[in-house]
């Protein structure tokens, strides 16, 4: 499958356990890191209204770990843990990740971040690699584009204000 979930993101499975998001963002890698890393900018473009972000941590070293805690419309909320991988400065992040809901928590999956810039473009690539196709098929068929593009059009309008 190959496919292109709107202008800007672009999804793709490079294996049955994985699928990647690749998206371009009109900044230097630095500041696109940056957003991607620091609590302060995270808080301005992770979440949504409908699920906004109440709880933002992240101690971004190896080992290092982040919670980001979204309250869902009926009041429950919703949690992202990881714990760092991989942390290269600003050219890659990496980390396990699970989500915890009520009813719900996923297996761990891994997720690795690329930053490539080009001519003070950068293109991000993210990398999301489960342990079995079907645990793979229910993160990517769940509507993963419809949190992940708009999220993206808010970094790219954050790095904007950073230049």
């Amino acid at each position: 499958m190959d496919a292109t979930a709107t202008r800007t993101l672009k999804i793709t499975t490079p294996s049955d356990l994985e699928f990647a998001m690749s998206r371009e963002f009109d900044a230097p890698r630095r500041l696109v890191f940056e957003a991607m890393t620091t609590p302060e900018h995270v808080r301005r473009w992770l979440g949504s209204a409908e699920y906004p972000i109440t709880t933002c941590e992240i101690d971004l070293r190896v080992g290092g770990g982040y919670r980001y805690v979204f309250r869902r419309p009926d009041g429950s909320e919703m949690t992202l843990l990881g714990t760092f991988t991989e942390v290269i400065r600003p050219d890659r992040v990496a980390f396990v990740e699970r989500m915890i809901m009520r009813g719900f928590t996923s297996d761990e999956y891994r997720v690795t971040s690329t930053f490539a810039e080009n001519d003070g473009k950068t293109t991000l690539t993210t990398t999301v690699r489960h342990n079995s196709k079907e645990n793979r098929d229910g993160h990517l068929y769940s509507g993963v584009e419809k949190g992940v593009e708009p999220a993206y059009d808010r970094i790219a309008e954050l790095v904007a204000t950073m230049k």
